[in-house]
């Protein structure tokens, strides 16, 4: 019985690395998203309302591909005019989509917002997600990908500071490394735990 606990636990590591691949690459690009220079998912961010944070996305193209993307929140639709986070500079406005289109193989897209929590987001803890549709050009479906950037607990007090808001066109910068499979990495350790307890309860 004790062996089959430690088989158990080595695949359940094994899977968890295995998705931590496949979630920054496939066919078309490598990418990585940051949100204040972390490395998502953040499962533990904090922000006033008014009070900024960066969320960045960095895309490799390892073919000629075209890419959109946007930012959205959990639990508000797409054409919902109140919104519980504002861009205050960006690509895109919230909820709708950016575009970086006419790049080759081996360049770097960047994708960079300057958002903040908005009086409805006060009191609430709320997922901000990014979805990305990477198109080769020679195919007419794109290929999605959706996925929490951070998890933002906004207490109902204000930021000190101001911000102005402005839009700005996507840029192209450096290459990116890895990425956490967004929520996989929780559940890894939740279900070690549970098999470790399981196998000191059966000595």
């Amino acid at each position: 019985m004790m062996n089959k606990m430690i088989i158990c636990l080595i695949l359940i590591i094994t899977i968890s690395l295995i998705d931590n691949v496949n979630a920054v690459e496939n066919e078309l690009v490598e990418y990585e998203v940051y949100y204040n220079d972390q490395v998502t998912t953040v499962y533990d961010a904090d922000l006033k309302v008014g009070e900024p944070a960066t969320i960045k996305a960095v895309i490799y193209l390892k073919k000629n591909v075209d890419v959109s993307t946007g930012l959205t929140a959990t639990g508000f639709g797409f054409k919902n005019i109140d919104q519980p986070f504002n861009v205050l500079e960006g690509p895109s406005e919230f909820t709708e989509t950016a575009r970086h289109f006419g790049h080759n193989a081996s360049e770097t897209v960047t994708f960079e917002w300057v958002i903040c929590p908005t009086d409805i987001a006060a009191g609430w803890t709320i997922p901000l997600n990014i979805d990305f549709h990477f198109y080769n050009r020679d195919e007419s479906e794109g290929i999605p990908i959706y996925f929490t950037v951070a998890n933002i607990c906004v207490p109902d007090e204000h930021s000190s500071g101001s911000a102005t808001h402005t839009t700005t066109d996507p840029s192209s910068t450096g290459q990116p490394s890895s990425e956490d499979s967004p929520g996989f990495g929780v559940l890894t350790v939740v279900l070690s735990i549970v098999l470790m307890i399981l196998w000191i309860r059966m000595k």
